[in-house]
């Protein structure tokens, strides 16, 4: 075990990729599961509170402690076993994304979710039910869990399997490996039925094993999971698209989206049309920063999308015929753009959309600013509405902005950046607004960073109060001290 009190590697763990800025007056690095639930009991025994770091990567200060110990995740970084024959991987929680995709990729399988930031921890996944690009076929994390070993607040051990432990309606009964029993009273609330990671996770008649994924660190530690993989795609076809016409972008994202949820629902190698597996979007200002790193971005480009597909050898022309026949009908520029085949030109399409991301994490740090955005998705017959709401409102604050993201789940965001505090509170009042517009679309305030410590007014929006306060009863039953992140959600 590590134990680590200097003021350097205190204000190392206490700042997340937002800038949001906390403190803490210890941080612990466990290097086996066996220190992690030490640890964990000393420091509840001590009424100590516990924040859990993974990658520092979060935008909601879910990571960043306001307070006593930090726990990093950093040396459980182990992947113990991948059982190819059964599409399956056991690792511990500081497995880093980048570092699971290398392996797998060595014996022809990969990890669907795609977070944005590679240098994310399967743990930090979890606690998130952390997405990206390919939630659009594949779904968030969640859908990738088949069991975790949970370590609760006061050192116990929850061992769940998915589908093992069920609700009885709204009532979920569990059970620690010593012993102990713990029965949760769900609150019966709607959540949206769309991509959405705001507040526990609750169902009726719910699987266990889903109550703490996207919990945000608050009921539990994760030490340990097994989650699903799949093999590899014959084919790749991936894509820069380059648009002369902001709305004949949305005019194709529509088309293809439509497409590609009607088609990924069919085995790939059959299919002959459009079955995108992401759509990623960038508008005028990201291109205009783009260009920076990048001077072969079209000069009349207004707009960008990155796609990818899967494909075989029998099918692999059918689909590029058709994707330059319906892109000729919406752009000026369908001769202009990027289109790869081979792994090389499909790393280089992420890395382009990687970049901007990570260009205004560095700005933010260069200039001390906390991130503003939104993070905000709706169903899909409300996005054309939404997307003039948040462009038009977002144009009017006269502050430089960024749109960008998740196209294909009508989840785009808006990146905000402030010189001063009168710009901040224009900009905090755009987030507002945009937040009350998706929640009257029937949407949600986060559909993939959660809420943290920054948004837990989003929260109080989106559920009425007798709700979160249900929530928090949840919370008070693993954790009656309130030790483990605390500030996070409530």
């Amino acid at each position: 075990m590590i134990k680590k009190t200097d003021t350097d590697t205190i204000e190392y763990y206490s700042r997340d990729a937002s800038n949001y800025h906390g403190t803490a007056d210890v941080v612990y690095i466990p290097e086996d599961q066996a220190e992690l639930i030490k640890i964990v009991a000393e420091l509840s025994g001590k009424n100590i509170p516990i924040t859990i770091a993974g990658g520092l990567t979060g935008l909601t200060g879910s990571g960043v402690p306001l307070s006593g110990a930090v726990i990093s995740t950093e040396k459980l970084n182990q992947i113990i076993e991948i059982d190819k024959d059964n599409l399956s991987v056991v690792l511990e929680p500081g497995v880093r994304v980048f570092e699971l995709q290398a392996k797998l990729h060595e014996i022809n399988l990969f990890y669907p979710p795609n977070p944005t930031e590679t240098n994310s921890t399967i743990g930090g996944n979890i606690s998130t039910n952390a997405s990206g690009s390919r939630t659009f076929k594949y779904g968030a994390t969640r859908n990738f869990v088949d069991r975790l070993k949970v370590v609760l607040a006061n050192g116990d051990i929850l061992d769940l399997r998915r589908g093992e432990v069920l609700a009885d309606g709204y009532e979920l009964n569990v059970t620690t490996l010593q012993g102990n029993e713990y029965t949760i009273n769900l609150p019966a609330i709607t959540m949206p039925a769309i991509k959405h990671a705001a507040g526990y996770y609750i169902k009726e008649n719910m699987d266990a094993i889903d109550l703490f994924i996207g919990s945000e660190g608050t009921l539990g530690i994760i030490a340990e999971a097994t989650m699903r993989v799949v093999a590899e795609p014959e084919k790749l076809l991936g894509g820069i698209l380059f648009f002369d016409n902001e709305t004949q972008v949305l005019e194709f994202a529509d088309i293809v989206r439509a497409k590609s949820l009607a088609n990924n629902k069919f085995d790939y190698r059959k299919n002959l049309d459009i079955s995108f597996r992401l759509i990623e979007y960038f508008d005028s200002h990201s291109l205009g920063f783009m260009r920076n790193i990048r001077s072969d971005i079209p000069a009349k480009a207004v707009a960008a999308l990155w796609i990818e597909q899967e494909m075989s050898r029998e099918n692999e022309t059918a689909i590029m015929d058709e994707l330059y026949s319906l892109l000729k009908e919406k752009s000026q520029l369908a001769d202009e753009a990027w289109i790869g085949a081979d792994r090389k030109a499909h790393l280089d399409f992420q890395d382009f959309r990687h970049a901007l991301a990570l260009e205004v994490h560095e700005k933010l740090v260069t200039y001390g600013q906390e991130k503003i955005g939104t993070d905000t998705a709706v169903p899909n017959d409300c996005f054309k509405e939404y997307f003039d709401f948040i462009i038009g409102n977002v144009k009017k604050t006269g502050l430089k902005y960024f749109a960008f993201g998740h196209i294909g789940n009508c989840h785009v965001h808006t990146d905000l950046f402030v010189d001063n505090e009168s710009e901040s509170q224009i900009a905090h009042y755009y987030c507002d607004t945009a937040i009350k517009k998706a929640l009257d679309l029937g949407g949600t305030v986060s559909a993939e960073h959660g809420i943290g410590k920054k948004k837990k007014k989003s929260l109080e929006l989106m559920y009425r109060s007798e709700a979160i306060e249900s929530m928090k009863l949840i919370k008070s039953t693993f954790d009656p001290k309130n030790l483990l992140c605390r500030g996070n959600l409530f």
